[in-house]
């Protein structure tokens, strides 16, 4: 029988068994929990490299199919640059030749700025415009003819030509071209199969901060210089380049008279009498008082002086007897008018009273006079028709058949000479009547009869903005008949014509 003492010694061993297989079925336990999430981490780790190496073997694809169509983008606004004169009078013929010596003159341009990749990389163009906008302006100068979207056979020509041109018509809103031109850029300038992107819109300085992020990137982007370029684009830190032999190297515009140049004042010359305030009424013209007003009649730029033995208040001719007054030369009006442009055709420019303006018109030469003399005498023409391009009356008696150019620009001349019944407040864009005077020299005094009041005279001529014109049309039928010569030379002498 066993002693008390082996009894104690077993129960002491089978315990100490009873836990050491308890920590063997622990670790165990612990060993089998280990490997399994080693099996899990490897199963997630392979996933990632299976996605990792699908991406790469993706970007590998990708950048194999980039390579295979590289090109280089050229992006024109077509209402700042204007092609050559000769390819738009040749009409369809010369939109397919323009196509041509541009894609000629920008493959020399690829060859200058990136070398061996030049033969690798195809053309892409494209060119926005408001087509029926640009039309009315190259049919007055006598590119393109005066039906409606004149230009169409060029543009769609210059289409056909490559492949990758297009002549797109951006519609006439506003900022139609450069929204799209902005797009567009936005959109290939970071992508890899676009090498290069040639921009010519470089006449308007609101693509500045288009360019800003980009400043300096001479490899990715060159710039195209024609005949309106702004400053602003010098300090980008990017390659200016031209192409003389396709767009025009002058801006379409008047020339520049030769007359001499003279500054005029149209600050109000302080009264005499300090204590009777100035009449501003009579500088407009307007005064109905007369020599019964109780305020001083000044003209702008007088300068009226008073003997020191004479206190008493001069009288009205006193006042009109001063310093002579100068009007506006024909160099004031041509550097201070503005042209007459594109955006003229759809806005109204205004100064900053709010005071309508015209576009400059100088006075016809001697021979555009007698050819539109030659014509009347057949039978007048349709104001309306001639200058808008519609005519509302369906019993018009006037002429709609075709005039030329010359005698269109005398039409308008004529017309701006007789003032407009709203003046300065008109927004009519059908109105061709006049707003401001442009007779140079012509002076607001008594003297000098003119059609015009007082204030066409002395208005800030400096545009502040272009707004939108309104719906009706004030003074349409003034514009609707036909004024004729012998009525505008009715006038006084000094008010007809200046050669």
């Amino acid at each position: 029988m066993l002693r008390e003492s082996d009894i104690d010694s077993l129960n002491t061993h089978l315990a100490s068994i009873s836990q050491e297989n308890q920590r063997h079925n622990e670790n165990l336990q612990d060993l089998l929990n280990q490997f399994k999430n080693l099996l899990e981490d490897y199963s997630s780790l392979k996933s990632d490299y299976e996605e990792v190496k699908e991406g790469r073997e993706k970007y590998k694809r990708q950048a194999r199919g980039q390579d295979r169509n590289p090109f280089v983008l050229v992006l024109v606004d077509g209402d700042g640059y204007l092609f050559k004169e000769h390819f738009l009078k040749a009409g369809s013929e010369g939109g397919i030749n323009a196509a041509r010596e541009l894609s000629d003159s920008i493959r020399e341009l690829m060859h200058s700025t990136m070398g061996m990749q030049a033969d690798q990389c195809r053309i892409m163009v494209r060119v926005y415009a408001n087509i029926l906008g640009l039309s009315k302006v190259l049919a007055r100068a006598g590119m393109v003819g005066h039906e409606a979207r004149s230009l169409s056979p060029f543009t769609s020509a210059f289409t056909r030509a490559q492949d990758l041109f297009d002549f797109v018509d951006a519609a006439e809103k506003k900022e139609g071209s450069d929204f799209k031109i902005r797009e567009m850029f936005r959109l290939f300038v970071d992508l890899n199969q676009c090498r290069h992107i040639y921009f010519a819109g470089c006449h308007d300085s609101g693509f500045g901060s288009l360019f800003t992020p980009y400043r300096g990137r001479g490899d990715k982007i060159t710039l195209i210089k024609s005949a309106s370029f702004h400053r602003e684009f010098e300090d980008l830190g990017l390659p200016i380049r031209e192409l003389p032999s396709v767009f025009m190297s002058t801006p379409l515009a008047t020339t520049k008279p030769t007359a001499p140049a003279q500054t005029i004042n149209t600050k109000v010359v302080t009264a005499v009498n300090g204590t009777k305030p100035i009449c501003k009424h009579f500088q407009k013209g307007i005064c109905k008082f007369g020599h019964g007003c109780n305020k001083q009649h000044v003209m702008p730029n007088q300068q009226l002086t008073r003997p020191a033995d004479h206190p008493e208040s001069p009288s009205p001719k006193q006042l009109w007897s001063g310093s002579p007054i100068v009007g506006r030369s024909q160099e004031f009006l041509f550097s201070t008018l503005p042209p007459h442009s594109l955006k003229s055709e759809d806005f109204i420019p205004i100064n900053k009273d709010g005071d309508r303006l015209d576009t400059y018109c100088p006075h016809p030469s001697p021979d555009a006079m007698d050819a539109y003399h030659r014509r009347a005498k057949e039978r007048k023409v349709c104001n309306s028709f001639h200058l808008s391009g519609q005519c509302g009356d369906m019993s018009c008696q006037y002429d709609h058949g075709d005039v030329s150019n010359t005698v269109i620009d005398v039409l308008r001349y004529i017309l701006l000479q007789h003032p407009c019944s709203r003046a300065g407040a008109c927004r009519s864009l059908k109105c061709y009547m006049g707003h401001v005077c442009q007779k140079p020299n012509c002076k607001a005094v008594k003297s000098w009869q003119c059609r015009f009041n007082q204030r066409a005279h002395t208005i800030d001529l400096n545009v502040a903005q272009w707004v939108s014109p309104s719906d009706h049309s004030d003074g349409d039928d003034d514009n609707h008949s036909s004024i004729s010569v012998e009525s505008f030379e009715s006038q006084s002498p000094n008010t007809a014509f200046f050669n």
